[in-house]
């Protein structure tokens, strides 16, 4: 009980509200690469990053009524803005997607802006199969990797 409060201080101390969290499966290969794809292209440090294994993702999706079941079987990576806010945001499934691309900023903006004007049913499809599938395109880890030293301030756990 302790480590949540501790987590749910972090949030409301406004630490991140200045940036987008990214709730990513830790184990799921996949995941980590796309990942790594963001922190090389966030030249604004505009992320920070978290495995959906960790304590803190637990404390902020059961914000948004979601338990550790209701994750595992939605298969989704989650955004979230304005974490610890009044006005926190959950993104799921392609909206994640869009969301990031558009954070990224630069030349990503466009592709956010295309990837946004695919009708939500049509990219919450596609997401849904690739996200089922993830771990038939990539390995799996036994635990999540360690980030490199460099990167380790992006990351929450």
């Amino acid at each position: 009980m302790p480590e949540t409060a501790a987590l749910n201080e972090t949030l409301q101390n406004g630490e991140l509200t200045s940036h987008a969290l990214l709730l990513y499966d830790g184990v799921c290969g996949l995941c980590n690469s796309a990942v790594l794809w963001v922190i090389a292209r966030d030249h604004h440090d505009r992320f920070r990053f978290a495995p959906q294994q960790s304590p803190f993702a637990t404390v902020i999706l059961r914000r948004h009524g979601m338990d550790h079941e209701a994750m595992l079987e939605s298969n989704s990576v989650y955004l979230v803005l304005d974490a610890g806010s009044d006005h926190e945001k959950l993104f799921t499934q392609s909206d994640v997607t869009v969301n990031s691309l558009l954070l990224l900023g630069g030349h990503y903006r466009i592709f956010g802006f295309l990837l946004r004007a695919v009708p939500l049913f049509l990219r919450n499809a596609a997401y849904r199969l690739f996200a089922r599938n993830r771990y038939r395109l990539s390995r799996r880890y036994d635990a999540c990797p360690v980030p490199a030293a460099g990167d380790r301030k992006k990351f929450l756990s």
